[in-house]
């Protein structure tokens, strides 16, 4: 049977804060991302790339983020010879944080909007499930 395996890419360094367009070090995680996934030989059944948000911002606002992220990976990834056929983005906003404001506020990095932010990193990320074919 075909294997899911979950990658995941910090959107930090990635993405500029509240940007959708992959940055010059988002490019390179993405290729190493691809290269470690050997997926650009096509040896996949599915790719699945679910974007992420912190809850800065509206609920709307972050839905629409997140899923500009996921295609933005999807289309650096078609660019790389991934066919795009098996690909389906989804975006998910700010629905699964991996750490809430009262985290943040318990550690103490919830003071300034900038201790938010960096408090937050762990929220900005874009998740990869590939599917990949059995391996003889």
């Amino acid at each position: 049977a075909p294997k899911a395996t979950r990658f995941e890419i910090t959107t930090d360094g990635t993405f500029q804060f509240n940007k959708a367009v992959l940055t010059a070090a988002g490019k390179s995680r993405i290729d190493d991302f691809v290269n470690t996934a050997q997926i650009a030989g096509g040896t996949f059944n599915s790719i699945t790339i679910i974007g992420h948000t912190d809850p800065i911002g509206s609920e709307k606002y972050n839905q629409k983020l997140s899923l500009a992220r996921a295609n933005a990976v999807r289309e650096y990834i078609v660019g790389r010879g991934v066919l795009a056929d098996n690909i389906r983005v989804e975006g998910r906003g700010e629905s699964e944080l991996k750490i809430t404001e009262a985290e943040c506020k318990s550690k103490g990095q919830a003071k300034t909007k900038a201790a938010l932010i960096k408090c937050y990193e762990p929220n900005r990320r874009v998740e990869v499930d590939v599917e990949a074919m059995r391996q003889e």
